[in-house]
């Protein structure tokens, strides 16, 4: 009994970090749009997503032009911060395949 015990609660364990790891790697884009809204929109509108020619060609540009910015602002964001809003933006502007 002890031995099923112990091995349900490492399955039971074990499916929960792999639940939080795959939660994680999920864009919140919620958070993306209020991050966007709070501090890109300060400098431009949307506008600036339909340049032609486009700045951003495809996903990795759009990340690695957000990037930039965040550096340039000094903004103290994580790697998911910037994934949030670089599939946000990309969800509401541009619709590039991942």
């Amino acid at each position: 009994m002890k031995v099923r015990r112990i091995s349900l609660l490492t399955l039971i364990a074990g499916a929960s970090l792999a639940f939080s790891a795959a939660a994680a790697e999920v864009p919140n884009l919620e958070r993306g749009r209020a991050l966007y809204e709070n501090h890109c929109l300060v400098c431009h509108t949307s506008k600036v997503h339909r340049r032609n020619p486009p700045s951003a060609i495809d996903t990795e540009a759009l990340r690695f032009i957000v990037k930039v910015w965040v550096e340039e602002q000094k903004l103290r964001w994580s790697e998911e911060d910037i994934e949030d809003v670089v599939q946000y933006v990309n969800s509401t502007y541009y619709r590039f395949s991942k």
